[in-house]
């Protein structure tokens, strides 16, 4: 097995495991507040903890899916000034995009997520409704950032073998 083919591995691993934790924790996002709905109108006395639950799935759900979209390459971008360049300065392009994605990546989400959840979990802060540590919110930021950066470097050494390949010989 050569080098690209061990990261088309990984990647197919990654893919996996993120769609995997995204559906996941819709699923599971559903079926809580379709319980909500359900002690509220049948019952008539609403289950307290299924609004703060729904609200830290959906943060898990948004963190964790953008790393997904971002290694299908299905995020938010400007692409129509992109193909207007050439096929190599687009590369070079996708490069310097994928070094500040990386970038930001490690700096806000990797270390600002451990950050936040560190000072979380030392400071003992609790969620209002269900007690339990604010930590694990925050857990989702560095989580995601490992897959961001290990897409930023499938894709820089994509583009830079693509390049190298493409120099006139």
């Amino acid at each position: 097995m050569n080098l690209k083919s061990g990261l088309k591995v990984l990647s197919d691993w990654r893919n996996k495991i993120l769609a995997f934790l995204v559906v996941t924790i819709v699923a599971i996002m559903v079926v809580t507040v379709l319980w909500q709905v359900f002690t509220r109108l049948v019952l008539k006395s609403p289950a307290v903890w299924t609004e703060e639950s729904s609200t830290y799935m959906l943060m898990w759900c948004g963190i964790v899916g953008a790393a997904y979209a971002y290694g299908k390459k299905a995020h938010v971008g400007m692409e129509y000034f992109a193909y207007k360049l050439g096929t190599r300065h687009r590369r070079i392009l996708e490069i310097l995009i994928s070094i500040f994605v990386g970038y930001f990546a490690f700096q806000v989400m990797f270390i600002g997520g451990i950050s936040f959840s560190r000072n979380a979990f030392v400071n003992r802060q609790t969620s209002p409704t269900m007690g339990i540590p604010v930590g694990y919110l925050y857990l989702c930021l560095p989580l995601s950032a490992i897959f961001i950066l290990s897409y930023s470097i499938e894709f820089i050494f994509e583009d830079v073998s693509f390049l190298i390949r493409e120099l006139p010989k």
